[in-house]
């Protein structure tokens, strides 16, 4: 385990007297929640640890004007019944001192100590655990919570009580049959793959994660209450992780959540997200794609409202849902349009409108690489800048804006920005009509091919072709790592 943050607990005792016992029945929704327990007064004070099995352990301290008392336990309930969404019956089983009993020493401040018989649960007391905001609130217990610690304990905690009446119904437990109740802001465990998770189940956030957790699919609701919030550090340097599911109510993303997560290459963000923190996924080396519920739109907004998360300007976004109704999400072209589009190098032609079967003309290809090249595209007409870009770079082809170019002119311009890299000595022989390629696009039909940047179409290099808005943008996105 990396770190587990310490939980906040409050308790109230109403009378002397906890139970606890071995466990048999079904496992609690958590791998450990700590409670504490006091006398209201602080004349004496303790903690219980529950274990999903039923098992719990505790300790607790009593202290005089002149003496010291401690006390040590562990136990386990049995019979754990879940008898409601959120409340769970259970039966002490046995309880059991870890310390001797008797004098145990003299302190220079405390003064003497003794080690005292413990005040916890005792054998064959009916306990019953509330998640957060399940005690009903017309009980009289839920009336001395509020009393002695505010409305948000009986919305914000988990709640033990203990009754005197074995066949007595959670809702019917009152101050009269009772003996304590426990009120703690518990941090709450949840099994993954490969380790734990660790939630603060009142904020709804998860603080922490094992180091060596390989997988994480966080439920959208911990006890009944929603997952809002990763927290700063959660998942920081759990180098093994390799997976990342976050639920559709979560919002933030805090700093350096998954910092130095070198093995996470699948990540699912949910469409509601609204901010990721400086440096969320910085070391992240493996994350070359994730997966987003909403639109390139919605994740182009997230980014220029995060900042610097982290995530590589070129990561691949596969979005849920399309902005262009004729690009619908099985299109194939539908992973580089959202790339096009979230880097802001091609937008519709209309409002929903990508006309992906559009041939290409210079005005738009020239626009593009400007873009791609980080300069100014304002202007009018609006291809005013890109043009004056492509007639000093020299790649004009002797056309006009409206002009169509063929691929092999495309690619040209795709190499000339890449700022004319060597072609590694490939061979375009393999395709049957790669002698239409005029000799001054050679270098540059070679180049892109061995980069993977276009193919064959159709296994042909048709260089005289023309080439759709569809597949410029696939080019482009292949491409622009290539771009200074």
């Amino acid at each position: 385990m990396k770190k587990r943050m310490g939980s906040i607990l409050v308790a109230l005792a109403l009378l002397c007297g906890l139970a606890v016992t071995a466990s048999a029945g079904e496992p609690l929704p958590f791998e450990s929640l700590t409670f504490a327990y006091t006398s209201g007064v602080g004349a004496w004070a303790g903690e219980l640890t529950l274990y999903a099995d039923g098992s719990f352990e505790g300790s607790g301290y009593d202290e005089d004007m002149d003496s010291y008392s401690r006390w040590a336990y562990e136990g386990a309930f049995r019979d754990i019944q879940r008898m409601g969404a959120g409340v769970w019956k259970m039966t002490c089983q046995r309880m059991e001192s870890t310390l001797k009993v008797g004098p145990a020493g003299k302190d220079s401040v405390l003064g003497d100590v003794y080690n005292i018989e413990p005040i916890g649960p005792n054998p064959d007391e009916v306990w019953y655990l509330y998640a957060p905001g399940e005690l009903p609130l017309y009980t009289e217990w839920a009336e001395a919570v509020e009393v002695t610690y505010g409305k948000e304990v009986l919305s914000d905690s988990f709640l033990m009580v203990c009754s005197k009446e074995p066949d007595a119904l959670p809702y019917a437990a009152s101050v009269e049959d009772s003996a304590l109740v426990l009120a703690g802001y518990g941090q709450v465990s949840l099994t993954m793959d490969g380790g734990n998770i660790y939630l603060d189940a009142a904020q709804g956030v998860v603080m922490d994660a094992d180091g060596y957790i390989q997988a994480a699919d966080i439920p959208e609701k911990i006890n009944g209450r929603g997952v809002t919030a990763i927290g700063e550090g959660a998942f920081e340097n759990c180098v093994q992780l390799e997976s990342v599911t976050l639920p559709d109510g979560v919002r933030t993303v805090g700093e350096r959540a998954f910092a130095g997560c070198e093995s996470l290459r699948h990540l699912t963000i949910p469409a509601g997200l609204e901010f990721i923190g400086k440096d969320a996924f910085s070391g992240c080396s493996a994350l070359a794609s994730v997966s987003f519920a909403g639109s390139a739109a919605g994740w182009k907004r997230l980014m220029e409202v995060s900042g610097d998360t982290g995530l590589s300007p070129d990561i691949a976004v596969n979005c849920g849902v399309p902005d262009f109704y004729d690009v619908p999400l099985r299109h194939w072209a539908i992973p580089y349009v959202n790339f096009v589009f979230i880097h802001g190098l091609m937008g519709g032609v209309d409002v929903g409108r990508f006309a992906p079967d559009k041939p290409m003309d210079l005005g738009s290809a020239a626009t593009v690489m400007a873009r791609a090249l980080g300069l100014d595209d304002a202007g009018s007409p609006w291809y005013a800048a890109g043009m004056k870009w492509a007639e000093t770079a020299g790649i004009t082809f002797g056309k006009g804006p409206a002009d169509t170019l063929e691929r092999q002119e495309l690619v040209y311009m795709i190499w000339r920005t890449a700022e004319s890299p060597a072609d590694d000595g490939y061979s375009l022989e393999r395709f049957p009509d790669w002698a239409q390629v005029d000799d001054q696009y050679v270098t540059a039909m070679s180049w892109a091919i061995n980069k993977g940047i276009i193919n064959g179409a159709d296994g042909l290099l048709a260089p005289k072709g023309t080439t759709t808005r569809a597949e410029y943008a696939a080019v482009i996105s292949r491409a622009y790592s290539f771009f200074a």
